[in-house]
């Protein structure tokens, strides 16, 4: 069985620092393909998941600079807590800003475990977290939990830049150059949905396994993390058959309302099942900053002629996408990118 308790209500900085974490796990680690939802403010911060909620990735993000040693083993309380407890998670993460050299034996890299922390620090970590235990529960930790434990954690800090995090989302190539603010509108955005999920309040409420948690609806889907970015870029809902982008009507102009209907469907649902797939969403990414480098022309020409010109230029296209379907997202572009002007 599992309680959830209350959490601490957090000012700005920490609010942008939980972001962060969620899109660390969402896009800046090997296994970050593994997870499919996102569980906000329950068993800690954040929480990964897979689909089934049967493998749980554990993050406590602390925004607070100059952390020192016997900080961090406070820090550490939810994390440990959550190791104890009837719920198993894969791994314990503490994300936070970077440290002071001094308490590092290699201060450059910015994933770790306790190791990396010079001898005299590690006591000072371990027993941080020990007084905190006692404090919050009036008893003892055991030893060996504690020392199993925090052999376990991983030290993760974080960039400082919040744009990085929506590149790494993204996927779009280097040369590729949107303004800062596009990025900082994306993250904002996300923040807002986090932010929104957390004010549910579940104190006292209880689980006996992980997977419960999805009753309580404070997740969210990697899927829809992923369609609110490209709404963003796009100006518009991509998905909603009611909002058919201005210059794709040319290309179905002579059907019958019903055969239009289809159409935009069939097109809708094969951009959905690329970027909504784990393993396809990537080739979306490199595919749609493909397009994004043809913004001037798309502003211009006909979407059928953007996508024959694409042809001519060797893009590659991915292969669950029809002739169709590259004309529509084209098409939504071209009218996310005629709002702009």
């Amino acid at each position: 069985m599992y309680q959830f308790t209350t959490t601490e209500r957090n000012n700005e900085k920490a609010s942008e620092y939980e972001t962060k974490a969620m899109l660390y796990l969402f896009g800046c680690r090997q296994d970050s393909r593994d997870m499919d939802v996102f569980i906000i403010d329950c068993f800690n911060d954040v929480s990964g998941a897979d689909h089934n909620v049967q493998r749980l990735w554990d993050v406590q993000s602390k925004g607070v600079k100059s952390l020192e040693p016997r900080k961090i083993g406070i820090a550490l309380i939810t994390l440990f807590q959550n190791y104890i407890s009837d719920i198993e998670f894969e791994h314990y993460i503490l994300f936070m800003p970077k440290l002071r050299e001094m308490y590092l034996n290699d201060e450059d890299r910015t994933y770790f475990q306790i190791d990396n922390f010079k001898l005299q620090y590690i006591d000072k970590v371990r027993q941080g977290l020990k007084n905190e235990y006692k404090r919050r529960n009036d008893s003892e930790p055991a030893d060996e939990d504690l020392d199993n434990f925090l052999q376990l954690v991983e030290f993760v800090i974080a960039e400082e830049q919040k744009q990085e995090y929506i590149k790494r989302i993204t996927s779009f190539r280097a040369s590729l150059r949107l303004e800062e603010a596009f990025y900082d509108a994306v993250f904002d955005d996300i923040r807002n949905q986090q932010t929104i999920l957390k004010t549910k309040n579940i104190d006292g409420y209880q689980i006996m396994n992980a997977s419960e948690v999805l009753q309580y609806e404070k997740v969210l889907w990697k899927k829809e993390i992923d369609a609110l970015v490209i709404n963003r870029i796009l100006g518009m809902d991509l998905f909603n058959s009611r909002h058919v982008p201005n210059s794709f009507i040319d290309e179905i102009a002579s059907l019958d309302i019903e055969e239009r209907k289809d159409i935009i469907q069939e097109c809708q649902s094969d951009i959905a099942k690329l970027l909504f797939d784990k393993n396809g969403r990537h080739i979306f990414w490199r595919f749609f900053g493909a397009l994004l480098s043809y913004s001037k022309a798309i502003r211009l020409e006909r979407p059928r002629g953007i996508a024959e010109q694409m042809r001519r230029d060797n893009v590659i296209i991915p292969k669950i996408l029809s002739e169709k379907s590259v004309v529509y997202l084209i098409s939504a572009l071209k009218e996310g990118l005629m709002d702009d002007n």
